[in-house]
């Protein structure tokens, strides 16, 4: 079971994280009405470059400083001061390679958009590194109040300035404010007077290496395809790419991510523990699985009425995307927890030989799919190469903490089941909309309950049949409870 406090953590980012997917996805629907598919693909070009560029050189000092089992000033001295270091590399990198960059993707205006993206980066690398050490002991306030002040404000000047400029310019530089003002606000809500020094950086290192190249691969392996079509593939193609891969990450992977960020501080509480340790990941796993494989299958099973309605006739093209990168990413759900706990266990050099099957995996399934079936080909090849890695990652879990493969799988069947009969139910009642021409709006309210009420009630079944055993549903209906009384 997952501790009183990681859960109540996990519940408070989530409640944050819905507020602000909430936001993210309005915003994203304004933002798709008043820009181009060429304005978004502009931009994905510079973060997927970033995006490399941040791997290349990220050193995880904040996961570093969690890790650790006491932590004193020198190391909280240290890790600002090379985070300082790489922060001052990416801004002259890229102001060194913008025009290169630009030439190379043959379109001038690149140039000053990575100038830009540049000093983002530099920004996002001076986060307070006390921040870190807050989550370590399960106060997740002053994070909480960086993502609001990053997500709304930046979100809030970018549909600003798309009403007046109409162009990419709104996205880059309102990403950019964000990210200033949520580093600038980490170094009030965590009060520190950053010093130079490099005395504990051997410390943070050792743990840091194998993780750093862990995520050199990660990010090449998850922008490998954005920069593939960037090279072969008009902007166009490559914003309608990026606006389906948003649209369809927000259920999965976003609503994992609060319980993800709170398991890996609670799960190092236990590493000298490992009956213990097993026991709570696969419980969280669990609840990992019911938090996020319904809303994601659900969001593919919807996508047609959903784009029309949300994004406008323009981005149809994106409804076949949208359905296969939700597959790929409900999927991977069932892996979140092995990230946290490989790290909680200090075994980041496993975590680097998982990402480098992964990436070896994907390149070639996204690339024979771009080459022989265009863009449709190269999501089939993702959604591919995601259910393989799936498959890879549980046996990494089985080396980490021998928990045996069925084990992992099984302990997800409930949610499994349930989530077979709503997707057998929608579909079915989607066919009779289609044959009577519903609009989009009719249709979308009505596979939408239909799918939550067959989702729900299936799991209630499978769950009374089970003898109703302790697990995530019954913490799901504590914390709820506990959240109405309180109301």
């Amino acid at each position: 079971m997952l501790r009183a406090s990681a859960a109540k953590g996990a519940m408070a980012l989530g409640t944050t994280r819905i507020a602000l997917n909430i936001g993210n996805t309005l915003a994203i629907f304004i933002l798709a009405r008043l820009l181009t598919p060429e304005d978004f693909g502009l931009v994905a070009i510079c973060t997927t470059v970033l995006g490399i560029i941040i791997a290349l050189t990220e050193l995880s000092l904040g996961s570093a400083l969690i890790q650790r089992r006491e932590v004193s000033r020198e190391h909280i001295d240290t890790a600002w001061t090379l985070a300082l270091s790489r922060a001052l590399l990416i801004a002259c990198g890229f102001l060194l390679f913008a025009h290169p960059v630009s030439l190379l993707y043959g379109d001038p205006r690149l140039g000053p958009l990575f100038v830009v993206t540049g000093i983002t980066a530099a920004f996002t690398g001076l986060t307070n590194p006390r921040v870190a050490l807050r989550t370590k002991d399960m106060q997740f306030g002053p994070m909480m109040a960086m993502q609001v002040t990053q997500k709304l404000l930046g979100l809030a000047i970018s549909i600003a300035l798309a009403l007046w400029l109409r162009n990419y310019w709104a996205l880059v530089i309102g990403t950019a404010v964000g990210t200033a003002c949520s580093t600038l606000l980490s170094y009030f809500i965590a009060p520190y007077l950053p010093r130079f020094s490099l005395a504990r950086s051997k410390d943070l290192m050792g743990f840091s290496s194998w993780l750093f190249c862990a995520q050199v691969v990660g990010v090449i392996n998850w922008r490998f395809d954005q920069l593939l079509i960037g090279l072969f593939l008009p902007p166009a193609k490559l914003g309608i790419y990026s606006v389906s891969d948003n649209t369809a990450a927000i259920p999965s992977r976003e609503m994992t991510a609060p319980i993800v960020q709170v398991l890996f501080p609670s799960f190092s509480t236990m590493q000298d523990d490992l009956p213990r340790l097993r026991s709570a990941y696969l419980n969280a796993q669990t609840t990992l699985g019911l938090a996020s494989l319904p809303i994601g299958i659900g969001l593919a099973l919807v996508a047609e009425p959903f784009v029309e309605l949300a994004l406008g006739p323009k981005w149809l093209e994106a409804v076949p995307i949208i359905q296969f990168i939700t597959w790929a990413y409900a999927i991977q759900t069932l892996t979140s927890g092995s990230r946290p706990v490989a790290m909680a266990l200090g075994k980041t050099r496993t975590l680097f030989f998982r990402d480098l099957a992964g990436l070896a995996l994907r390149v070639p399934c996204v690339s024979i799919g771009l080459a022989g079936w265009g863009l449709m080909g190269l999501v089939t090849g993702r959604l591919l190469s995601s259910v393989i890695g799936v498959f890879v990652t549980f046996g990494m879990v089985k080396t980490v903490l021998g928990i045996p493969i069925g084990e992992q799988i099984w302990s997800q069947r409930r949610t499994l089941f349930a989530v077979a009969a709503m997707t057998i139910s929608v579909s079915m009642i989607d066919q009779h909309l289609v044959a009577l021409h519903a609009l989009p709006l009719m249709r979308l309210a009505v596979l939408t309950g239909t799918g939550g009420i067959t989702f729900l009630g299936a799991l209630a079944l499978f769950w009374a049949a089970g003898g109703r055993r302790p697990g995530p549903e019954t913490e799901l209906i504590n914390l709820a409870r506990g959240a109405l009384a309180k109301i």
